[in-house]
């Protein structure tokens, strides 16, 4: 009977997961599926590259069926569980519902946009965690800009070159950093335009920014965002925003022609419909080994978590209970390690558990601008920048990819930055709707 290996999830964690048990070889008798909404792989790391016009977007993104060649995939969305059963169930683009029997199930569905019920932030505002999003970003505030310059209404053009950013964490920062280059390069192409014109605010609830690189680099970062005129408040949050007005804390109301929310993130809320034992902030609790448990330390047959939506043990921690931190370092290595244990409990050999020295943390600011934390290291610019550059290229999966993100590199650097909004993509078929005639159908 062929055992049915099933990864819910094609983020790093289950993707790198499926390539480790496609290297690896399970049993002959052995089947892998993948299951996701999507049909690709995005590398989250490199949007704000993305945004800054440094990547193409498709550059960022990895065709699941191209890259598991020995796998099934199935494109859909998970909706339920049945552990006792081994059953996962999904639903389909088409509304199509079905169940996906399973021997080993590999849970990776990682994380969503955390936000609040902020008044006109559904209407006005825009998250960064899909290149959807990132390209939508770059092309809203480059289309804005060109905008301006056509605006006679002084305070309809400062709203349009205002741009807000809620949530002043890794990538808000990088986002912000490298929006904020781009923005200035494409003023610089309109005579009526100054860079003085443009505003960039920064929100954020604590009393510092991008707390990753620790205490020191963050505060350096700080200094270094402000420097470049990027207006940041600390300890201040955004209560509403309706017609996107950007209404503060502190009692300041700010127009913004574009808000982006970089607020953090949640586990998967299905992780609940799926009746999983789950932590205090809503991750899926699993052992040293991957295995999910419950609070009783009784392992669910079979069932493993990984990645951000799980809460990982922490075991080399000087303080106890620890966790490692949701983040792609971790998650790839995770998936090594539980691709390995479900190999080792198919093949009856003892299971491993997940331990891991952080290698730091690396931030892009814009070109030739960052900090990291390496090692023991701190740099600070360019050595951090490259240090950022190279770490991610690395991680990127597959050589094609790696290819095309060098090529565009050394294109950009030939070429100079391309400031051209693609401001139709949001709506692309609205030119030809407005040329062509509705048509009542005939009775």
């Amino acid at each position: 009977m062929t055992t049915r290996i099933v990864i819910l999830g094609g983020g790093s964690a289950g993707l790198t997961a499926a390539f480790e048990l496609q290297k690896k070889q399970p049993p002959q008798s052995a089947s892998i599926t993948l299951i996701d909404q999507s049909p690709y792989f995005t590398y989250q790391p490199f949007l704000p590259e993305v945004a800054g016009g440094h990547i193409a977007p498709r550059d960022v993104t990895v065709p699941l069926r191209k890259a598991l060649r020995k796998a099934k995939v199935i494109e859909a969305a998970v909706t339920g569980l049945d552990s006792d059963a081994k059953k996962v169930s999904v639903e389909a683009a088409d509304g199509e519902t079905f169940d996906v029997a399973y021997d080993q199930l590999i849970v990776a569905l990682g994380a969503v946009t955390r936000t609040f019920p902020t008044p006109g932030l559904a209407e006005n505002g825009v998250g960064f965690k899909s290149v959807e999003e990132a390209q939508y970003v770059r092309d809203r505030i480059l289309g804005n800009i060109a905008e301006a310059a056509s605006v006679k209404d002084s305070a309809e053009r400062r709203k349009l070159l205002t741009t807000v950013f809620v949530g002043g964490g890794y990538t808000g920062v990088e986002a912000l950093a490298e929006l904020d280059d781009a923005a200035k390069a494409a003023v610089d192409t309109f005579p009526n335009l100054s860079r003085d014109e443009l505003r960039f605010v920064l929100v954020e609830a604590l009393d510092r920014v991008a707390p990753e690189v620790g205490p020191e680099l963050s505060k350096w970062t700080l200094g270094q965002l402000r420097s470049r005129g990027i207006d940041i408040r600390l300890k201040t949050t955004m209560p509403s925003c309706i017609d996107g007005d950007v209404v503060l804390s502190d009692g300041e109301t700010i127009p913004a022609g574009t808000i982006v929310w970089t607020a953090g993130v949640k586990p998967n809320p299905v992780f609940s419909d799926m009746g999983l034992p789950l932590g205090p902030k809503g991750h899926i609790n699993v052992s040293a080994t991957l295995q999910v448990e419950t609070e009783d330390g009784v392992k669910l047959d079979g069932v493993w978590a990984l990645g951000d939506g799980a809460q990982v043990p922490n075991l080399l921690a000087d303080k106890q209970p620890a966790y490692y931190p949701p983040n792609a370092q971790n998650a790839v290595r995770q998936a090594a390690t539980v691709a390995e244990n479900v190999i080792a409990t198919l093949a009856g050999r003892p299971i491993a558990e997940y331990r891991h020295e952080s290698l730091g943390t690396v931030a892009s600011f814009g070109i030739g601008k960052g900090a990291a934390n390496m090692f023991g290291l701190q740099l600070k610019n360019l050595p951090a920048w490259l240090a950022h550059r190279g770490y991610h290229l690395y991680a990127m999966p597959t050589l094609n990819r790696k290819w095309r993100i060098l090529a565009g590199w050394i294109t950009n650097f030939v070429g100079g930055r391309d400031t051209t909004p693609l401001v139709g993509l949001g709506d692309p078929r609205a030119g030809f709707l407005k040329v062509t005639p509705k048509v009542a159908p005939k009775k």
